[in-house]
């Protein structure tokens, strides 16, 4: 009997591509449903295109969904399709348009096609309202309280994913990227941070001096690679004894912990950094997070501490872009 597939919505995204890529290397089926399948991405993390089966589609077009699963004999779903959360900051209702209800087109699907594992990346954002003075680690017991509709949006989708799950028989497993994501995905797709080091990152590899706003205090921040293997670990893992996991690598890093391994990588490198304004809501002071629950059940550990980030971003960002 063939392999069932594994559904992986924005798979050509910046954790997507390296998900699909993991997947494949462990004999794995994945099936791309992206509305912008970004071919170049794919190739410059080293997945050949030709080997994944890569379907364009909405998250709104609740029929295409179940096509393609029903189509691709598909079992499981990664579902990474989402608007950022500064882009949801600016256009609230299209972002929960997409945010929420895509989810929940992804939950229907799932239950009418008897999908078995539904995995949802949520985000460490959703509980940053409850930081404050005396706690001392953040694990998957903290209070979700969300501070911004990008939050909001993601929270709402664990609790109804939680209740299909229980409803309709598939195993809900929910991931909170606990990190700031970055990695060399296109710089339309980013967020400020994200854009923000790929600026660095570039203008080191071409030898070019750069001024770069930077907005944050030091914050734990999680390279794509990490999370599309922690990602990867979960809709592959046999069985569960928890469903909520926390992804990340719990390092706090500051803009100057970030140019100082820029320089380490590139010496001589020109980087300056400006002070700019927050664009989110979210608190200054952090707390790193505490990921030894995925550790324990999934396997999961960071392989990407900042040094070896930025050397890997480099070189993915010199094939992707010619540098």
């Amino acid at each position: 009997m063939a392999k069932k597939g594994i559904l992986v919505t924005g798979g050509t995204g910046l954790v997507g591509a390296y998900a699909v890529g993991m997947l494949l290397e462990r004999g794995e089926r994945p099936v791309v449903f992206d509305v912008a399948l970004n071919e170049r991405l794919l190739s410059a993390v080293g997945v050949d295109p030709d080997q994944v089966t890569l379907i364009r589609g909405d998250m709104m077009d609740l029929p295409a969904l179940i096509s393609a699963i029903r189509d691709n004999d598909c079992d499981r779903i990664i579902h990474l399709a989402a608007f950022l959360g500064e882009e949801v900051q600016r256009r609230p209702y299209s972002g929960v348009r997409l945010n929420f209800m895509g989810t929940v087109n992804v939950f229907e699907a799932a239950r009418l096609e008897k999908v078995s594992r539904v995995i949802f990346p949520s985000s460490g954002t959703v509980y940053l309202g409850s930081l404050g003075e005396g706690l001392e680690k953040i694990d998957e017991s903290i209070p979700m309280n969300p501070p911004s509709v990008y939050a909001a949006a993601k929270a709402s989708c664990e609790f109804m994913g939680r209740a299909y799950g229980k409803r309709y028989g598939f195993e809900f497993i929910c991931l909170r990227y606990t990190g700031g994501l970055y990695g060399p995905s296109p710089a339309a797709l980013k967020a400020t941070r994200e854009i923000a080091i790929q600026q660095m990152i570039r203008a080191a590899v071409k030898g070019e001096a750069a001024k770069i706003n930077w907005p944050y205090g030091p914050a734990e921040i999680l390279y794509g690679k990490d999370a599309a293997k922690g990602t990867v670990l979960a809709v592959l893992k046999d069985k569960f004894k928890d469903t909520l996991f926390h992804i990340g690598n719990g390092v706090m890093v500051g803009g100057d912990d970030i140019v100082a391994a820029i320089r380490q990588a590139f010496p001589g490198s020109r980087i300056e950094l400006a002070k700019g304004d927050n664009p989110m809501p979210y608190p200054q002071s952090r707390l790193s997070s505490d990921f030894s629950r995925a550790k324990e059940q999934l396997g999961y550990e960071p392989d990407y501490p900042i040094i070896r980030a930025v050397a890997d971003y480099a070189a993915t960002l010199k094939r992707l872009e010619a540098l």
